[in-house]
């Protein structure tokens, strides 16, 4: 059975979540014993590029580490803001 770390996203999903997005991402990326990390949108009301830049960014060092990255319980605004960028050609949907 694989084993999923969560990341819960805030309301506000913007470059001012940075430090905290980089610390759970690095977190479950270093860990050897996670194998894919589901980020949860359930919460999130705005997102913004750099969110979309952060994403992405995490994305390639977790392929890199043979990690999974997913994206669940986006709705309504942000469930449009991440189709318009084909999130869900790099991110699978859970």
């Amino acid at each position: 059975m694989s084993k999923h770390a969560g990341v819960v996203l805030p309301n506000k999903f913007d470059y001012g979540y940075h430090a905290e997005f980089q610390r759970q991402c690095s977190m479950c990326i270093d860990d050897a014993t996670i194998e894919g990390i589901v980020f949860d949108f359930s919460r999130v009301e705005y997102l913004d590029s750099a969110a979309l830049g952060m994403m992405l960014m995490w994305q390639r060092r977790a392929a890199a580490a043979n990690k999974k990255m997913m994206i669940k319980g986006a709705k309504g605004a942000t469930a449009q803001i991440l189709a318009m960028a084909n999130m869900q050609r790099i991110f699978e949907y859970i």
